[in-house]
């Protein structure tokens, strides 16, 4: 290769550094610079949190609505403790660097899984799920929520099952878990795939993240009270509140199925505020039945899952990647709060995506339905974007339905890449002959 031609394949690379670097600069310097203006949002929460931890106070002390102003598992407050005993500009600080290594990771990591190497690949893989997904970064970034992290945790765990290393990939999704609850359904992936070591290793360290880790700071029986409290508080589910949200719970900014699905079937406020109102349901429907379509849903795409997975001797990396873009695509969907800065998972399936586009054939029917399709997903994943506008369109579930289309669009895929060259195979060798005997 000339040199002038390695600096063209270079150039865009060297583009995409600067980018993502001015990017990163800008957001981290965003929560600092709110710190000064004493408006850190979640932050100054963690902050508080932290230092109840440390003082011996009460992490899940309720607000005056009677919901708990911390809603994370005990370990995540526990691990909020080390940081916060420098202050909270040094947990500001400390926080904006590690979501800051965790955009980075989560892009590498989702261009690795898809393609096998997380360098030279095509610019457009970095560049285009990465500027979609954008706006959940700003949101985490200046909120100070850990989903990034989470999506990093899931991702490195996923890498560490394709080399093998079935214990640091338990070890991540219990990480993950500990911090925000809702990753551990991906337990269940561990159990069907049967990756017994994974499945073992998770269960064992959530017993040290939830358990004894706190009891650290708290106690054994002061730490098994506060995670009695957050099971009850976090389990509640009825007409009124989800998940110690009762207003927020079932307003157009809770893009899960179970949030969707009431606002549709039910006279539910859309709205976040009680003051005002946002209707968009089509029906109206008992509490307990809309539960029923609910659970009716969940079974059905569980199923179509099921139905599109190759058989265990048949996996690859490359089947892999479209199962796991899956999986975190429903783990979104069933999540029963998912709000808008959940979405930035979504950077792994666009990845995914993006990547069977740009290896289907040029000019061929497959690649020109692999565009309709990222751009009519990237269509529905911009009604997330915080428009008052929008906000009809979310509350009716345009970002669930984009979930909807990736998981289905994705799940197609997978089943015809593995299952049509089986089948292909069984029909070349043409029917069992029966024994004349």
């Amino acid at each position: 290769m000339r040199e002038s031609d390695n600096f063209e394949v270079m150039r865009p690379f060297k583009l995409l550094v600067i980018f993502f670097a001015i990017t990163i600069s800008v957001l981290a310097f965003l929560p600092i610079r709110n710190y000064f203006r004493e408006s850190t949002n979640d932050y100054a929460k963690w902050f508080r949190v932290g230092q109840a931890v440390l003082e011996g106070g009460d992490i899940y002390a309720p607000r005056g609505d009677g919901t708990f102003q911390f809603m994370y598992p005990p370990a995540a407050a526990a691990l909020l403790a080390i940081p916060s005993y420098l202050g909270e500009l040094p947990l500001i600080v400390f926080l904006v660097l590690l979501y800051s290594v965790a955009w980075i990771a989560s892009l590498l990591l989702s261009v690795f899984l898809a393609t096998g190497t997380a360098w030279r690949n095509h610019p457009l893989l970095y560049f285009l799920p990465g500027v979609c997904c954008l706006p959940y970064v700003v949101e985490n970034f200046l909120l100070g929520q850990p989903n990034l992290l989470l999506l990093a945790l899931m991702l490195a765990a996923f890498a560490c099952l394709r080399s093998g290393k079935a214990w640091s990939a338990g070890a991540l999704v219990a990480v993950a878990s500990a911090i925000k609850a809702f990753p551990v359904l991906a337990l269940v992936y561990l159990v069907y795939r049967r990756h017994w070591k994974a499945t073992l290793a998770t269960l064992m360290f959530l017993i040290l993240l939830l358990v004894l880790l706190p009891s650290l700071f708290r106690g054994f029986e002061r730490n098994l009270e506060d995670l009695n409290t957050w099971t009850r508080g976090m389990l509640h589910y009825d007409a009124s509140a989800l998940s110690q949200r009762q207003q927020r719970g079932y307003s157009w900014s809770n893009h899960s199925l179970v949030a969707v699905a009431h606002r549709l079937l039910r006279p539910v406020n859309a709205h976040r505020k009680r003051d005002q109102t946002l209707w968009v349901n089509i029906a109206d429907i008992d509490f307990k039945y809309v539960t029923l379509v609910i659970v009716v849903a969940g079974l059905g795409l569980c199923l179509f899952y099921i139905f599109c997975m190759p058989p265990h001797n048949e996996r690859t990396n490359s089947s892999d990647a479209l199962e796991q873009a899956m999986l975190l695509l429903l783990i979104l969907i069933f999540t029963p709060l998912a709000f808008t800065y959940f979405f930035v998972w979504l950077l792994y399936p666009l990845v995914v995506v993006l990547h069977l586009v740009l290896t289907a054939p040029p000019r061929s029917p497959q690649r020109i339905r692999g565009w309709v399709w990222f751009w009519a997903s990237i269509t529905l994943i911009a009604f997330t974007l915080p428009v008052s506008v929008f906000r009809p369109l979310q509350a009716a579930g345009s970002t669930l339905l984009a979930c909807l289309l990736l998981f289905v669009g994705i799940g197609w895929k997978l089943r015809v890449t593995t299952h049509g060259p089986r089948l292909a195979r069984a029909q070349q060798l043409g029917p069992r002959r029966e024994n004349s005997g």
